[in-house]
């Protein structure tokens, strides 16, 4: 008895020890992990960090997944790509590029189901509105993007740490191997919305998924609440909406409450006297 408690207590450490294999989700799970996409087209460079959170995490319309509501008022969500198990990645990319022409998209795909309403894309947007685009687009957009995510965590890049550790990086210049191969002219797959913004932007974000039928127009939702991602040049990544207003009483209306401040405080002097 005492020989199987010391042997499970041996497999125990030996099981904590060995690190999780953790790589991204796929696309093809139907609900892709959310990811930054930070690319210089130019030198054909390009990283990728996983941000632990999902595309139904974020999904707004469409009917594979309950809308999140992430675009309420006074949601805030941060990343600092300098740190942690970003670092390499991010220090790799940029002794790599000039950062002055670092583009940055985040984005997050579902490729499961035909209907209307199941295939979709999550992305920033740089544009003041969206272009349609068809049920064939927009599935071979987000089909390739998977491809990206599966060789994203093979041999193509430079450097990644995708399968070993839970939110993991990459970055590379060859093949799929680096999202400047992707994002053509900063859309995704070099079709439909300018979803990339140079590093300092910010970026509004959007949802696409599939019409009624394969040939069917895409149906759209822009976030609302000035939802947007925003990549600083010190590597922090931001998700904001709008902050709660708070009304400020106007002049007159502070006078006016001073006033009977001011009277309430005469009369109970008066009344102890």
């Amino acid at each position: 008895m005492k020989f199987q408690l010391k042997a499970l207590a041996a497999a125990m450490v030996l099981a904590a020890a060995v690190p999780a294999q953790a790589a991204m989700q796929e696309g093809g799970s139907g609900n892709s992990s959310l990811t930054v996409a930070v690319y210089d087209s130019s030198t054909g460079y390009g990283g990728l960090f996983d941000l632990g959170k999902s595309y139904s995490d974020f999904n707004k319309v469409g009917t594979s997944f309950a809308n999140s509501n992430v675009d309420a008022v006074g949601t805030n969500f941060s990343w600092d790509l300098t740190t942690g198990d970003y670092a390499a990645a991010w220090n790799g990319l940029l002794a790599s590029v000039n950062p002055a022409n670092l583009f940055f998209t985040v984005i997050a795909v579902d490729t499961i189901g035909t209907g209307a309403g199941n295939r979709g894309l999550i992305s920033t947007l740089n544009t003041d509105s969206v272009e349609t685009i068809t049920g064939p687009n927009l599935s071979t957009l987000t089909n390739n993007w998977n491809s990206y995510l599966i060789e994203a965590q093979v041999t193509a890049p430079i450097f990644q740490n995708h399968s070993v550790v839970e939110n993991g990086a990459s970055y590379g210049n060859q093949g799929l191997g680096t999202t400047a191969q992707y994002f053509l002219n900063n859309k995704p797959n070099g079709r439909g919305n300018i979803s990339g913004g140079l590093i300092g932007s910010t970026l509004d974000v959007y949802q696409v998924v599939s019409g009624a039928s394969n040939i069917a127009a895409s149906t759209y939702s822009i976030f609302g609440n000035g939802a947007a991602f925003t990549l600083a040049a010190n590597g922090l990544l931001t998700y904001t909406t709008n902050d709660p207003v708070v009304v400020v009483p106007e002049a007159d209306t502070w006078a006016m409450m001073l006033l009977g401040l001011g009277f309430m405080g005469f009369a109970a002097r008066r009344k102890q006297a």
